[in-house]
């Protein structure tokens, strides 16, 4: 009846002498079967001894210890946190994760060209084809639409936009949002050049 597992639960409240009359006599038992427990609880106890000789020093010179001497074993906390406060620290860290991490309202100026040619539009002399006939060529065939600024190409989150075949291959200025390389489009309009 008496195993390893009850020492695990009482251990520690047995050195502080915090056990209950029936427990002392379950961990007591215990402890007379099984030397490698009655070592852990001879280290606990030690430990224990340690805690309150340097809580007693400290006491002396004037400074109570900040600490509880108490032995803190593994798997059992020394202080007690309420659930409800740490579930609300962490829905608070995930709501302000949550606004820190939103997409970014944006406005970008730009090319609507497609992800396989971008800008080079390798297919307009070979098929003798104008580019806005190459970029939705190739986005007919397979490609998705881009938005192809200065400095970057993003890739468009939203393609069934039908503003995005009407402006294709045309400088436009863009509202959306903002996620690394992918762009949300909320607003689409020929930009002046």
């Amino acid at each position: 009846m008496n195993t390893c597992h009850v020492l695990d639960q009482l251990g520690t409240p047995f050195v502080d002498g915090e056990c209950t009359a029936e427990e002392q006599a379950i961990v007591t038992a215990h402890l007379r079967e099984c030397a490698e427990c009655r070592e852990r609880v001879e280290a606990e106890s030690t430990a224990r001894h340690v805690l309150r000789a340097h809580a007693a020093v400290a006491r002396t010179m004037g400074a109570p210890p900040v600490w509880r001497p108490r032995v803190w074993w593994l798997g059992r906390p020394g202080l007690h946190v309420n659930p409800r406060a740490l579930l609300l620290a962490a829905a608070l860290v995930t709501g302000l994760l949550v606004l820190w991490l939103r997409p970014a309202q944006a406005s970008a100026v730009g090319v609507i060209g497609d992800s396989f040619c971008q800008h080079k539009h390798l297919f307009s002399e070979r098929f003798n084809v104008d580019d806005r006939t190459c970029t939705l060529g190739c986005v007919k065939r397979g490609a998705a639409f881009v938005l192809i600024t200065d400095s970057k190409v993003y890739q468009i989150r939203n393609q069934e936009l039908p503003e995005l075949a009407t402006f294709a291959n045309v400088r436009v200025r863009v509202t959306g949002t903002i996620n690394g390389e992918v762009i949300a489009i909320k607003n689409i309009a020929a930009a002046d050049r």
